[in-house]
Formats: C-alpha cells, sequence, structure tokens
C-alpha cells in the first residue's frame, strides 16, 4: 500500500475551500501500548518521535490555518474495541480503566462530531484530545 504523507491531505484541501470558509480538520493518532520493556526500543523511539511529529504539525497548521479560520485539532484514542466480539475483554481490563470500561468507536466518533460543529466548538483549535478513560493519567500498565 502506498504511504501518503500526514500533511498532504491539508496541503491538497486547503487550497479548494472557498474564502469563507470555516472548517476543521482532525488528526487520529493511534496509541502504542508497550507492555513492561517486552518491545524493542527502538521500535518505542520511532512510534514516540513519529506522534510527537503529528503533534507538532498539529500545532502547526493549527497556525498556518488560523487566518482561513480553519481549526486544527488532534484526537488521541486509547483502547478503542472495534472487535465486533466485546465478549472477549475480561471484566478485569474493563475495571482497569478509570471509567469502568474499555472504549468503543462511538466514544471517538462522539469527540469527532463535536470538533466537527463549528458552532459547538468554534473557539478550540490547536489541542491535544486523549479519549482514553483516563489510562494515560494513571501512568501505569497492567502486565
Amino acid at each position: 500500500m502506498p504511504r501518503v504523507p500526514t500533511e498532504l491531505p491539508c496541503e491538497l484541501c486547503v487550497p479548494q475551500l472557498p474564502p469563507e470558509a470555516f472548517g476543521v480538520e482532525v488528526y487520529q493518532l493511534g496509541r502504542f501500548q508497550v507492555k513492561g520493556a517486552a518491545a524493542p526500543v527502538e521500535i518505542v523511539q520511532g512510534y514516540a518521535a513519529a506522534k510527537a511529529g503529528l503533534l507538532g504539525l498539529t500545532h502547526a497548521q493549527a497556525s498556518s490555518l488560523a487566518p482561513k479560520r480553519i481549526r486544527v485539532n488532534a484526537v488521541l484514542p486509547g483502547w478503542i474495541d472495534t472487535s465486533g466480539t466485546p465478549g472477549d475483554i475480561t471484566q478485569e481490563q474493563h475495571e482497569w480503566q478509570w471509567t469502568g470500561r474499555v472504549g468503543n468507536p462511538a466514544d471517538i466518533a462522539e469527540l469527532v462530531l463535536f470538533l466537527a460543529d463549528s458552532t459547538k466548538s468554534g473557539f478550540i483549535t490547536g489541542q491535544h484530545f486523549v479519549v482514553d478513560g483516563g489510562v494515560t493519567k494513571r501512568m501505569t500498565y497492567p502486565e
């Protein structure tokens, strides 16, 4: 599968917008869960650098597109069950989340819909939204 630079869709679409356009661009960024030190450090370093670059791109594009009144935000999902078989997730795994459950696609969709509605989120730009049930605030992961 060909790889597309992250900024390319923005570079191609922004010139096509009418001058009065007021829109929102949403990046969805995944998270990489590392259990202990089992993952090779070079994989973790590369992943971390790539995600930091996308967060920096969010900031830069929020700044550069602000004169066109285009808002740019990042959505950072945590553990979102997309398996279609929620019974495979144990009660212990649900309870480990501060919210008492693993996330589902609707959790992300609701935030994206909110951000896309400029009547509700028109004063929000350049932000990073972590949607992970509080896991990153725990700063520990189960073994």
